[in-house]
């Protein structure tokens, strides 16, 4: 897919995020990207247009940030994963950091029952 074929608003979000006054709009897609030292996944699920830079997500499809998650066969967008059994199963045995165990060394004020 070359640049010309993106969508005004998806060509100004590409202008926005490398701060660039023009795109090379002849130049495909994905060899733009990488130039730019990012690489071009599509959401294995819905088939939107993510992109990486090395630091974050980037959400072509719908110009916007995207915490999208790696799979082992792709990539899935942050909607997708957010419906998908691994990230119900990330829910389920997540434990925070913060939580911590208590024990109290003595009763107070609570004879007959434990704290």
């Amino acid at each position: 897919m070359k640049i010309k074929e993106l969508e005004q608003k998806q060509r100004e979000f590409l202008k926005t995020v490398f701060e660039l006054e023009e795109l090379p709009i002849e130049q495909e897609l994905e060899e733009f990207l990488s130039s730019m030292g990012c690489k071009l996944y599509q959401c294995l699920s819905c088939g939107k247009l993510i992109f990486h830079d090395n630091y974050e997500f980037w959400n072509l499809s719908d110009c916007c940030d995207d915490n999208s998650k790696l799979a082992d066969d792709g990539l899935l967008c942050e909607v997708c994963y957010g419906r998908s059994a691994e990230n119900m199963k990330d829910w389920i045995f997540f434990k925070p950091t913060y939580l911590k165990t208590v024990e109290f060394k003595e009763r107070l004020n609570a004879p007959n029952k434990e704290l």
